[in-house]
């Protein structure tokens, strides 16, 4: 799959999230310890929380994940947007993998589960208020009171209140959506909506604290002197806010370094339990007043932001410039050069491969609209920075997933589906250079690729509907061989190739009876006699010489290079062709044609005169059988 490594599959929302980069990144530290490989499936979900229906067509990457061959799976639940995606994916699991599953983020019946103790957490933080801080006037901002981790949360912070003998409410408590849109109402609500201002406030997540730290002080109220705010989960940006977060760590590493030991301790026989619980610990910070700001250290952190933030805006016009330039691409070479050139700002990355699936007629989904995958894959998009695969390219089943490394060190690949609303061309995997994750950047190129993929999709598209257009106005459609307008065109074209005095003969054939056979036998009949006779003469032609059926019933040859003999070779190649279809077709009437030749030898060849004088022949010829025919009779 990668290498002749293990590997161990990680299931995730938006990996480069900062929320799961330290995740990610210990799971890779410790991987890499154990010498395993690590592929993430990284979905996108909800894009810009507005974007549902990308995230709608991303479970059709589950269906070729090739779940027998992992060693260990690691799911973090909590991350999927989608519930019918969890279920899919669950099932899916269960049904094709045969390996330990660990869950991360949420108990599940079925996996071995490693979780964060949130109850403890919980207690750890109020009880700090209450100890160093004596604080008895307690409000509480929940996540969505739906939601499990907030109702676990929730549930704990009633308990421990109870337990210091303070009213299980605290000074009230406000519903949240663990996000920073509800920042302003729970001001609102904590400062003018409950009896008693509280002392300090416990939010249910970091994102919440921050939100709400940023109304108190649009309102004017100081943290921590007039109010305390705590947080909870530890995240990077609680971390660098201002005031830095007093908040619950929840060891997001430690599950993340404890899921891949459990995994290589059950590949060894090991039988650990069903449920693993972390403790978590308290992160002092600014917003309770344990720890001051260094105003120094800060300023230095600002200035590095405002550093970052103008590469960024470099990082934005590269990525204008290739979103133009992927765009407006005429091959999938050309896109793949465009990758190569421009894709250079989400991370040191060793190779990039977009596999696209490959149907069973070997077109690609770039060549072919597909709607669901199939179970071949090609690498249509091969930048590798690093050597790490032999260059050569070729068609893999969708159990092999990805082409094999000639590098045997553990890899970090992460997966993500290329699909443009219900059309799916594949999926695409970047192995990156280190243990980090990709930045935000790289979801930006994602999305740009796929537009790009639907782009050249439509562009091939519209050039095979402008082939097909220019076929259809070329070709007759009861024979398929060339009409008029075909045969002149082809065959002036022809003539006006070949070099003087070069020898070149036209033919005109007719068919004998046809109004005969049609007012007899009728015109469908007709038309068979037609197609059986149009039929007899392409088998006659070779590759160089071109035919049309130029009237109801009569065709013209074009034959570059052929002289007198040869135009006796094929007269009398059709003429037993004919005479085979009368003894073996069993048909009511006999097949017949008038044929006339006209050889060019010498001069610039002209094509109009050339059809003159072989039509004259043929004429003269079927002058000849009427009369034939009405001497018989």
């Amino acid at each position: 799959m990668i290498n002749s490594r293990k590997t161990i599959a990680v299931f995730m929302n938006h990996v480069s999230t900062t929320y799961r980069l330290p995740l990610c990144e210990k799971i890779n530290l410790t991987a890499a310890e154990l010498g395993y490989n690590v592929m993430f499936f990284n979905f996108l979900g909800i894009i810009s929380g507005r974007h549902k229906e990308y995230g709608e067509y991303e479970y059709k990457l589950i269906d070729v994940i090739p779940y027998d061959q992992f060693a260990g799976i690691i799911f973090d639940e909590e991350s999927f947007s989608f519930p019918d995606m969890v279920e899919r994916l669950v099932a899916a699991i269960k049904k094709k993998a045969d390996c330990p599953v660990i869950s991360i983020s949420s108990m599940m019946e079925d996996f071995y589960n490693i979780l964060i103790d949130d109850s403890k957490g919980i207690e750890l933080i109020v009880r700090h208020l209450y100890e160093h801080h004596g604080c008895r006037k307690i409000g509480y901002m929940s996540g969505p009171f739906s939601h499990p981790d907030a109702i676990r949360r929730y549930d704990a912070f009633k308990k421990v209140m109870t337990d210091l003998g303070l009213p299980e409410d605290g000074c009230g408590v406000f519903e949240g959506d663990f996000w920073l849109n509800r920042g302003r109402g729970a001001a609102e609500y904590f400062l003018t909506g409950t009896k008693e201002r509280p002392e300090a406030i416990v939010c249910a997540n970091d994102y919440m604290a921050m939100a709400l730290c940023k109304a108190f002080d649009d309102r004017g109220v100081n943290i921590p002197d007039d109010i305390i705010v705590t947080g909870f989960d530890g995240t990077e940006e609680g971390q660098e806010h201002i005031p830095k977060l007093t908040t619950v760590n929840c060891g997001r590493e430690t599950i993340a370094e404890t899921a891949v030991k459990l995994i290589d301790g059950i590949n060894k026989g090991e039988k650990p339990p069903k449920l693993t619980l972390i403790s978590p610990s308290v992160t002092l910070g600014n917003t309770c007043g344990c720890t001051t700001i260094d105003y120094k250290k800060e300023l230095r952190r600002i200035n590095e932001l405002t550093a970052q933030s103008r590469s960024v805006r470099y990082y934005l016009g590269d990525v204008i410039g290739a979103t133009l330039k992927m765009n407006i691409v005429e091959s999938i070479a050309d896109l793949e050069q465009a990758f190569a050139d421009y894709a250079v700002n989400f991370g040191g990355y060793r190779s990039f491969l977009l596999m696209s699936y490959i149907d069973k007629d070997g077109k690609s989904a770039l060549e072919k609209g597909m709607s669901k995958p199939a179970d071949r894959v090609y690498p249509v998009i091969q930048v590798d920075r690093w050597g790490d695969h032999d260059g050569e390219r070729k068609i893999i089943s969708t159990k092999e997933f990805l082409p094999t490394e000639n590098k045997d060190e553990p890899r970090f690949v992460y997966v993500t589906g290329m699909h443009c609303g219900d059309r799916c061309f594949g999926y695409c995997a970047v192995t990156m250079t280190g243990h980090r994750v990709f930045n935000e950047f790289f979801t930006v190129w994602i999305a740009t690729l796929s537009v790009a993929l639907e782009s050249l999709l439509r562009r091939n598209n519209i050039l095979d509907l402008v082939d097909n257009l220019e076929d259809i106005s070329e070709r007759d459609g009861l024979t398929g061989m060339y009409n008029r307008r075909g045969f002149e065109m082809h065959s002036e074209f022809a003539a006006g190739e070949l070099e003087k005095d070069t020898v070149a003969c036209a033919m005109v054939i007719d068919m004998d009876g046809l109004k005969r056979i049609n007012d007899r036998y009728g015109h469908a009949e007709g038309d068979f006699a037609i197609r059986a006779l149009a039929d007899m003469i392409s088998e006659c032609c070779t590759d160089d010489i071109i035919a049309g059926r130029t009237g109801g019933d009569e065709f013209y040859v074009f034959a570059p290079g052929y002289n007198e003999s040869k135009a006796d070779i094929f007269y009398n190649h059709l003429t037993r062709k004919i005479d085979d279809f009368n003894s073996t077709a069993e048909k009511p009437y006999l097949l017949s044609a008038s044929f006339g030749a006209f050889v060019h030898e010498k001069g610039k060849c002209d094509l109009e005169e050339m059809m003159k004088r072989a039509d004259e022949r043929m004429y003269a010829v079927k002058q000849t059988r009427k009369h034939r025919r009405s001497t018989d009779n």
